[in-house]
């Protein structure tokens, strides 16, 4: 396995637990770390308080495997391009790619989430609010990004986003994550 497939099925194993660790290989020294990421199926609250980011965003293209982001080793992780419509929390590049955990064996086009009710695929030319637990908001080179929450869009760019930065302001600050070993 490749140093880039270590450190994103550890990242997509925190998502989709909560916590984990991962490991990273830069210039030829290892590197462990444990994140802190928004429970699978979280409330509102609990989304707004750990995500990363939120924004309401549109898919520009459809779910696919994307072996540079996620390795062939591990095809259960999708991406999905998507254009930032308006942000609520962090800054996003205009355009970036999300990615999720879904059902293995599927196609494009007939991907089914793996995760949590929380989570739909998304539709090229849809709408959707997502909320980023880790990853790279700015869409750099080799980067991903892993949702913790993908739903449509159903009041609108404009009422999602001041819906989510109403929940943002109440929601309780971020849990502390003191689990770290370097």
């Amino acid at each position: 396995m490749n140093v880039k497939t270590w450190a994103l099925a550890g990242t997509a194993a925190a998502v989709l637990f909560g916590g984990g660790w991962y490991v990273w290989e830069s210039s030829g020294e290892s590197h462990t770390e444990s994140l802190c990421g928004t429970p699978s199926g979280g409330t509102d609250a609990e989304v707004a308080a750990s995500a990363q980011g939120i924004a309401v965003v549109e898919a520009t293209g459809e779910a696919a495997h994307d072996s540079q982001a996620v390795g062939a080793e591990n095809p259960e992780l999708v991406t999905t391009p998507v254009r930032i419509v308006e942000s609520m929390k962090g800054k996003f590049a205009p355009v970036i790619g999300v990615s999720q955990r879904v059902e293995p064996g599927g196609t494009p086009g007939s991907f089914k989430v793996a995760t949590s009710n929380r989570e739909v695929m998304m539709k090229s030319g849809r709408r959707y609010v997502v909320a980023i637990g880790p990853g790279d908001l700015q869409a750099g080179p080799g980067t991903t990004t892993f949702a913790t929450l993908i739903q449509p869009a159903d009041r609108g760019a404009a009422g999602e986003a001041d819906y989510w930065r109403s929940v943002i302001a109440k929601a309780p600050p971020k849990p502390v994550c003191d689990d770290t070993v370097s």
